[in-house]
């Protein structure tokens, strides 16, 4: 039986590897680990609640309301109860972050270039399955 150590020690190795070189790149765009991930949720979600934002990322809601700038709120009605609605690149993110998506989308490219820079064709595949 294979150590589980054998497996995870190395994927967060690039966990760690792949949040260090994100801040590094999005420093002068003023995005930080956390608010990378909520970014990327956003980008990919649109119209999420912040409860599905906090359960997608795992985290309490009280984390998603900190992380969450107030440019990305809007109140909305909803079954007669008023909630807080996140909208992702339909006009409620800041033009600003809408623009910063194809910066972090290259920078994530050229992340995962280097970290299969040395796979075979094969092997990426192997990998990302």
């Amino acid at each position: 039986m294979i150590d589980p150590r054998e497996i995870c020690g190395p994927i967060a190795t690039i966990y760690r590897s792949h949040l260090r070189y994100m801040i590094m790149e999005l420093e002068d765009y003023r995005i930080g680990n956390r608010e990378f991930d909520f970014l990327m949720t956003l980008y990919h979600t649109d119209g999420i609640s912040q409860e599905g934002l906090a359960k997608a990322l795992y985290v309490s809601k009280a984390t998603s309301t900190r992380a969450i700038h107030s440019p990305w709120k809007k109140k909305v009605m909803c079954a007669g109860k008023e909630m807080k609605m996140i909208f992702g690149l339909t006009g409620f993110i800041s033009l600003k972050k809408k623009k910063t998506r194809y910066v972090i989308l290259e920078k994530l490219i050229s992340f995962v270039d280097t970290l299969l820079s040395d796979f075979t064709p094969e092997e990426k595949e192997t990998f990302r399955n």
